[in-house]
């Protein structure tokens, strides 16, 4: 018999971490399709398809950081949208109320000229 010590534990090896974990979600499983998991991988400098030979498991510290990543990335880019229309609308220099930004006095929105850099 052999010793508890050289026990090895099998579990799944997550796709972006490469740690072995007992609770995983498949990528391809319909718990991923619902948390829209390989869509929000894509964003990922990695390139995940059904075929390779590469585990398509997620664990679930990945997952939460991956929705956290997520979140930021569509908060980055509701903000870009903002501020280029904030541009649009400035054409005279004034702010119209039609202006996403109408009605915010924050001094980071304004730009200085070379005037007034000292």
């Amino acid at each position: 018999m052999g010793s508890y010590d050289k026990a090895f534990i099998v579990g799944y090896v997550c796709r972006l971490c490469s740690e072995q974990k007992k609770k995983v979600i498949h990528l391809y499983s319909n718990k991923a399709q619902s948390l829209k998991l390989l869509e929000k991988i894509e964003l990922l400098p990695i390139k995940v398809e059904k075929f390779d030979n590469l585990p398509k498991t997620i664990c679930e510290n990945c997952i939460e950081r991956l929705e956290i990543q997520y979140s930021l990335i569509q908060k980055i880019q509701k903000s870009n949208l903002i501020q280029r229309s904030h541009r649009i609308y400035h054409s005279n220099g004034r702010c119209p109320i039609e202006c996403p930004l109408h009605g915010i006095n924050d001094s980071s929105w304004s730009v200085q000229s070379d005037s007034s850099v000292s």
